[in-house]
């Protein structure tokens, strides 16, 4: 185990700021560049697993985020060990889905448990985990 540099802890909070904005604006490419070549997301919906497939996997699930807006909160970063880290965060999503007639609201939250890897210099996601997802019912009914 190393110790994290200020410089790499602020490069891993980017990374998961530039995932949610991807997500939010349905960024296909930039969502996957978000993740290291065999880097994989697992969720309600399975595990997805290359880039290719995960800018897909976004692409398919994107009638859901139309008025969403994503954030990670309370994020932690640990298991530090040279070019690989674990970091956990809480998910956040509100939701306006008529933006300016509509109050914000909390849509749903999760947790995520992540690896992630430096390659080529930057910060990617080896391996998303999102676990205890709560969805509120006027945004997922049934």
């Amino acid at each position: 185990m190393s110790a994290i540099t200020a410089a790499d802890r602020f490069e891993i909070h980017e990374l998961l700021a530039r995932y949610w904005k991807a997500v939010d604006e349905g960024d296909l490419q930039g969502f996957g560049a978000t993740f290291t070549e065999d880097g994989s997301l697992t969720n309600y919906t399975g595990t997805t697993t290359g880039r290719a497939a995960l800018a897909q996997w976004l692409d398919d699930y994107g009638p859901s985020r139309v008025g969403n807006r994503h954030m990670s909160t309370n994020t932690i970063i640990t298991e530090v060990d040279g070019d690989t880290a674990t970091v956990w965060s809480y998910m956040l999503v509100i939701a306006a889905f008529e933006p300016r007639t509509q109050t914000p609201h909390v849509a749903s939250y999760s947790r995520f448990n992540d690896r992630v890897a430096r390659v080529g210099g930057r910060w990617l996601f080896r391996e998303r985990v999102m676990d205890d997802l709560a969805l509120n019912s006027i945004d997922y009914p049934g």
